[in-house]
């Protein structure tokens, strides 16, 4: 089945600069580049710029064939894809805890079952802190879909509102950190960049040769976006420009990411392209959630054999294979049970997004909808 292109190559260059950032504190790891591995946290960002792109893509898909959302699917579809890694991830350390003191309390598995571990504070267990990326999606989940539903006519003003109280939140948490709690800001602090991917989604489900622009193959572009991506990683990472960069920074180098997706989704002949899309990059990115669940257990100070830097690499990739044929394969195989048949996105999937040619059809068949309206 056909994939949409460059998505898991964005992926697996994603997971690849998160787990290096992390690897940072570990025993063997290079001191000389831990500066400059810290910056690799910008993966997140892409990540989310990815979920909010496929997500949206899959719900207007879904809308375009059956007239409307099912609510109930969606949730369903997220549990399945999520849920299973995630629960065993949880209680696979719950129980490793009796064996080595890893520092997990009960507020901490509470936080990471409820998914609200980015309110957590400074306080937070090492082998359960990478959830607060996870938790921030989840709650994006919650709202987006009754939003698209509710607003689907306005859903381009929802996203700019949506964007602005975001670059407003960064203020409020850094200005204010004692409101943070009350205006939601550990959520909308990041959030815009999943609310620029769902907006690259409306754009493209409205216009689907708006990649066939030049201005998405010009190389003076490209090497801009990349400008502005770096730009703002180093104000952001060393204060600097802080005016600027501390409400519009993430903002920038979400739609910089977003940019680039666009360049890369149509088929080239370009070294990039190829690269996005070699056998070993798509295999890496498939695996992505698996690693981003299973890298936390092999990251740390505690000395440990498989958490040594860079035998703790081979670890976690084959706890990723594991974790991916073993327990994700299979559970997504039992969808169809859990699904009802009207649904047009009962492969949706974070981490594997819908056929191409099944995206072009829909897209196509609304665009002309609307054209006739």
């Amino acid at each position: 089945m056909k994939r949409i292109p460059s998505l898991d190559g964005f992926r697996a260059i994603s997971i690849t600069l998160v787990i290096l950032a992390h690897c940072r504190v570990s025993e063997g790891f290079p001191s000389q580049f831990s500066d400059y591995v810290r910056h690799g946290q910008i993966g997140v960002t892409v990540f989310f710029v990815i979920s909010g792109f496929l997500i949206t893509t899959l719900l207007l898909s879904e809308e375009a064939k059956n007239g409307d959302i099912s609510v109930r699917n969606f949730y369903t579809r997220r549990a399945i894809r999520i849920l299973p890694v995630f629960f065993v991830y949880v209680l696979f350390v719950s129980v490793w805890q009796a064996y080595e003191n890893i520092g997990i309390t009960k507020i901490d598995i509470i936080r990471s079952l409820t998914f609200t571990f980015n309110f957590a504070g400074v306080k937070r267990s090492w082998l359960l802190l990478h959830f607060w990326t996870l938790s921030v999606e989840e709650q994006f989940y919650i709202i987006w879909p009754t939003l698209l539903i509710l607003f689907r006519k306005d859903i381009k003003f929802v996203i700019y509102l949506s964007v602005f109280y975001s670059c407003v939140s960064r203020v409020i948490a850094y200005k204010f950190p004692a409101y943070a709690g009350i205006t939601l800001a550990p959520y909308f602090q990041f959030s815009d960049s999943i609310i620029i991917g769902a907006f690259g989604a409306v754009l493209l489900f409205e216009n689907p040769q708006i990649i066939n622009l030049q201005v998405f193959r010009s190389l003076l572009l490209k090497i801009i976006a990349l400008g502005i991506v770096a730009s703002f990683v180093y104000f952001i990472g060393y204060g600097k420009m802080a005016i600027i960069a501390l409400p519009f920074g993430n903002l920038m180098i979400s739609a910089s990411i977003l940019f680039l997706v666009f360049c890369y989704l149509k088929p080239s002949d370009t070294f990039i392209y190829k690269f996005l899309n070699n056998k070993v990059i798509v295999h890496i990115g498939m695996l992505s959630y698996s690693l981003y669940v299973w890298q936390q257990f092999f990251i740390g100070e505690i000395p440990h054999l498989w958490r040594p830097f860079p035998y703790n690499l081979v670890m976690i990739y084959c706890a990723a294979l594991v974790s991916y044929y073993l327990l994700e394969q299979p559970v997504l195989k039992l969808k169809k049970l859990f699904i009802s048949k009207r649904s047009t996105a009962d492969n949706a999937q974070i981490l594997q997004p819908i056929p191409v040619a099944q995206t072009s059809r829909l897209m196509a068949e609304q665009s002309k909808v609307q054209i006739n309206d």
